[in-house]
């Protein structure tokens, strides 16, 4: 299953957190969590992951996505959730970033939400990520915001290792 949210280009960096928008809504860990579908590029299937040698923690692994590669981290591990396991069918929300595509790793997409964000309580906004709630359903969903999913040292590490995980694949191109 794959599904377009938007175009292929643009950046997160764009992504506005209006009154009133739509979001991608998902669960993960017994959460139900949203991101803005602005920030969401499209929904994947989990393809096969290469393990490229200090793979950190909160990353499953990477794969190419038009010929860039893309770090799949596990947004459990990210948040501190409970761990769930990446399988055949786990989906990843893809997110185009000014630095390079960018998979998260979550349960289940529940689909797009139009909703009217209101404020969240501190003790929930999992350090700072969480921006919003919004009404889903019989319930509520966190909104996460993409930006502020990684820390700037961690975006570094990030960047370091999407670079050695690019050269190492690109080892085994046929000239």
């Amino acid at each position: 299953m794959m599904g377009r949210i938007r175009g292929e280009s643009g950046s997160m960096s764009g992504v506005q957190f209006d009154e009133g928008g739509r979001y991608v809504v998902f669960g993960l860990s017994g959460r139900t969590l949203a991101l803005p579908v602005a920030a969401v590029a499209r929904f994947l299937p989990v393809p096969a992951l290469e393990a490229p040698p200090a793979l950190p923690p909160v990353v499953a692994g990477v794969f190419r996505w038009h010929g860039r590669v893309v770090p799949v981290l596990r947004l459990d591990r990210l948040l501190g959730l409970e761990e769930c396991a990446i399988g055949l069918y786990t989906p990843l929300l893809l997110l185009e970033r000014d630095d390079g595509p960018l998979a998260l790793a979550v349960g289940r997409v529940h689909g797009i939400a139009d909703a009217e964000p209101q404020e969240i309580a501190e003790d929930l906004s999992f350090e700072g990520c969480a921006l919003a709630v919004i009404r889903h359903g019989t319930g509520t969903a966190t909104v996460l915001d993409p930006s502020r999913l990684l820390t700037l040292a961690e975006e570094r590490r990030l960047e370091d290792f999407r670079t050695q995980a690019t050269e190492r694949l690109a080892q085994w191109q046929t000239p």
